[in-house]
């Protein structure tokens, strides 16, 4: 709604979360279970959100081990420590961080992120310049948005499925652009 009423604001300031979330994840995401109360309240209402907060934790410090050039590309799988138990059929990451920003600060340091955050934000950008009408764009950012959502709390990044999943809502968002 907001890209329908105003397409050029709203997209700056997503593409600025964006980039700000991307950049400050490891000083942020990664301190919430330090937060009083929070994880108990999260691990209360579901063992599997509790889960991710710890996960997110061990992430981030091992991001503060080699946060220049990371630890390598698809090396969430490997990370000293991530197939150590914390709790019974809980490791502290066995394959992934469940979050596309710390999965990148982790294996690619902070040059992934940073072009992780400019390509992000070019996507944002980009719909406020698109020759099309309003309801297409706002369509566009909702698709972007709906996007991200996993991207950001759920899948590995280079999971091949869902990098598909995105090509394919890409190609269909594309498509209807010429349509």
């Amino acid at each position: 709604a907001l890209l329908f009423w105003r397409p050029g604001p709203t997209a700056r300031v997503m593409a600025g979360i964006c980039a700000l979330f991307i950049l400050t994840a490891p000083l942020t995401l990664a301190k919430l279970d330090r937060i009083p109360g929070l994880f108990a309240a999260v691990d209360s209402f579901k063992t599997s959100a509790g889960h991710r907060l710890l996960i997110w934790s061990f992430t981030g410090a091992h991001i503060a081990e080699r946060p220049l050039l990371g630890w390598g590309l698809d090396s969430s799988r490997a990370i000293p420590g991530g197939n150590t138990e914390i709790r019974p059929g809980q490791n502290w990451l066995s394959l992934h961080p469940h979050d596309a920003a710390l999965q990148i600060w982790l294996e690619l340091g902070a040059p992934g992120a940073v072009l992780f955050a400019l390509l992000l934000g070019f996507f944002w950008l980009r719909l406020d310049r698109l020759a099309a009408p309003r309801l297409y764009v706002a369509a566009a950012g909702g698709s972007l948005t709906a996007a991200l959502a996993p991207l950001f709390a759920a899948y590995g990044v280079w999971q091949e499925w869902w990098l598909g999943t995105l090509a394919l809502a890409l190609f269909f968002v594309l498509t209807l652009a010429r349509a």
